[in-house]
């Protein structure tokens, strides 16, 4: 596989440019991604980690709604799952540079994504659903995060970090087994009825109960999870003793996707994204 991407590389770079190699790459792993799944073979992380190309479907908001019941949301987590779409600047594997990377807007450029960091988030979603705490791992429910760096660590060094160094203040946060990842969970579904009363489903009350958790940056991290009485959404946006970051990054699975959880000795695949899912450019629809 690095041959066909290099072989890629030397015939479109004169002519066509960057965004045309990245495009030619992407299909050509596309391709042999099917390829591979067919024959049941196992792929690379430069098959399964490609940059995202142009034209690759993309997850907009308005694939989306609020309100969803837990059958709903479930059904439309199985639905994302199985789709072409994807998150847009999703993580990717630089085999050149034999690692994983982040597109950055933010300053500073990619972001180096640690292996370690992977495996902490991994170990959070398969923690979750060990706790029976969330039902999909897509915006919806548990799709986004933030960052909770202790106070005296952000005073004594990361709140110095000048936003054209974004790119190495996320490695280095992402590196730090002292901070720890958090997560709204249950994110679009719909805890309350018309009156403001929670809704009968018993299950839907607990999820209103566990929407708050957070990780350590660990592989073995443990959960923790916070409410908030005062907020109609159970939603915390502060915790004792930490600076709460908010920009931190967005969570999808997919059959497709570059990095692996497992529930019940099932494997899942899901991506990492620092850019949040948006409107479709020009159009307010969403289904696929």
């Amino acid at each position: 596989m690095a041959t066909l991407i290099l072989i890629l590389l030397c015939a479109s770079a004169s002519a066509d440019g960057f965004e045309a190699v990245i495009s030619e790459t992407s299909r050509a792993v596309s391709e042999r991604m099917q390829a591979s799944r067919q024959e049941g073979g196992v792929l690379s992380k430069a098959e399964r980690c490609a940059p995202e190309g142009e034209g690759d479907p993309k997850l907009y908001s308005s694939d989306f709604r609020w309100d969803y019941t837990l059958p709903e949301m479930r059904q439309r987590f199985e639905e994302i799952y199985a789709s072409p779409k994807r998150l847009g600047q999703r993580a990717y594997w630089n085999e050149k540079a034999g690692r994983y990377e982040l597109p950055n807007d933010r300053g500073g450029g990619p972001v180096a994504l640690p292996e370690s960091y992977i495996k902490a988030v991994a170990r959070h979603i398969e923690a979750a659903f060990e706790k029976d705490v969330i039902d999909g791992v897509f915006f919806p429910d548990m799709g986004h995060s933030h960052l909770l760096i202790p106070q005296e660590l952000w005073d004594s060094k990361y709140g110095a970090y000048p936003s054209e160094r974004t790119s190495q203040f996320y490695t280095d946060v992402f590196s730090d087994p002292r901070v720890m990842t958090f997560y709204h969970t249950a994110e679009q579904l719909k805890a309350r009825d018309a009156d403001g009363t929670l809704v009968a489903d018993e299950r839907t009350r607990m999820r209103y109960q566990t929407r708050n958790i957070a990780g350590a940056n660990t592989a073995d991290a443990e959960l923790h999870m916070y409410q908030n009485p005062e907020s109609n959404a159970n939603t915390v946006r502060q915790v004792p003793g930490y600076s709460w970051y908010g920009a931190g990054f967005n969570l999808s699975a997919n059959q497709n996707g570059c990095f692996s959880y497992t529930v019940k000795g099932r494997t899942f695949y899901f991506d990492i994204s620092l850019k949040d899912v948006e409107p479709p450019p020009g159009s307010g629809g969403g289904d696929f």
